[in-house]
């Protein structure tokens, strides 16, 4: 499995910080402390490991948007995770043609 990186230079307190990837999507790059988008990020290539180093200049309010943007996108999936729609019956006609196959069997 590939070990993509996020280089983050903090503009405010001259500091980087080297952190992992956890999902890329064509808009952005999660990584534990954040979200960024993808257009905002230069990429390079490691070419002893093969994998895709993200490099992303922040400031300090990027910076906390990208927290937020990681804390909503945890809030809304948690949200949908939670969200049953309990009125709705078993669909039958789903489940028919499984019947129909048990009971062919059953009676073969």
């Amino acid at each position: 499995m590939k070990k993509d990186k996020v280089l983050v230079f903090n503009d405010d307190d001259k500091t980087c910080e080297l952190v992992s990837v956890k999902d890329v999507s064509a808009e952005a790059v999660a990584t534990e402390n954040g979200m960024y988008h993808l257009e905002d990020l230069d990429q390079r290539i490691d070419i002893r490991n093969g994998n895709v180093i993200y490099l992303a200049k922040v400031d300090m309010p990027a910076k906390i948007e990208a927290e937020k943007l990681i804390m909503l996108r945890r809030s809304v999936a948690l949200k949908r995770m939670l969200n049953f729609n309990v009125k709705d019956g078993i669909d039958w006609g789903k489940l028919f043609p499984y019947i129909i196959i048990i009971a062919l069997i059953i009676f073969k």
